[in-house]
Formats: structure tokens, sequence, C-alpha cells
């Protein structure tokens, strides 16, 4: 990785493969040194490997590891981080394997309906 640290010193990045060769390989970087790197790649492979993965990650850890992947503006970084943050404050110790589609459709039921937003686009559309 080319960038530097407010510091000047470069920053270490990982990439990985989810499956084999022709796969993809996203990089993740911004870590201090190469342990730190070396240590979130192993908590990634940990969760990718036998007996990780939806048996012991929760939606919030889910959640978190993907805006780490994620490659985006900061401000869409940001706003993905906010319309998250809905859910994983409520779902968020939930994890992968018990949580349910009944679950988060019951949750999405909180919220209120649009129903002003679809009177104006009609408004806007006649």
């Amino acid at each position: 990785m080319k960038t530097r640290g407010a510091d000047g010193q470069p920053l270490w990045a990982y990439r990985y493969r989810l499956e084999g060769r022709s796969s993809e390989r996203p990089q993740v970087g911004g870590f201090a040194s190469r342990a730190e790197a070396e240590k979130a790649l192993r908590k990634v492979l940990d969760r990718l490997g036998p007996g990780g993965g939806r048996a012991t990650t929760t939606l919030g850890e889910f959640v978190d590891e993907y805006l780490e992947m994620h490659e985006a503006a900061p401000v869409t970084i940001a706003k993905l981080r906010w319309l998250l943050g809905k859910a994983t404050s409520v779902l968020g110790e939930k994890r992968l394997a018990e949580l349910s589609p009944k679950e988060v459709y019951a949750w999405r039921l909180t919220f209120p309906r649009a129903t002003a937003m679809r009177r104006r686009r009609r408004f806007v559309r006649s």
C-alpha cells in the first residue's frame, strides 16, 4: 500500500481470496504495523474457515467487517454506517446463524411508513 500515516510511515494492508484463484482479492489497509494487519487477517480467516462464519459472527461484527472492506468515499462509508447502525442498534448482538428473516421483518415494521413522501411524489408526477 502506498498510503502513509500521519507520522509519514507507510501503512500496512492485506489481501485474501474468498473462492480460489479466479476470485477477487479485496484489499484492506490502514494498519500501522504488519502485526496489526496480520491480526486483522487472522480474524477474517477464522470467520471464513471451518467452524467459523455464521455460527459465531454477530450482525454487528458482520457489518463492521463489511464496512472495513467496502471501497467507497468517506461520505459513503459514513452514510452506510449510519443506515446499518439502525439495524445493529437493535439486532447487532444477534448471531447470523440465529437471525431469521421474520425477525428482520418485524424490526423493519417498527419504522413509520413514508406516506407523506408517497403523496408528494404523486403530486409532482401529476
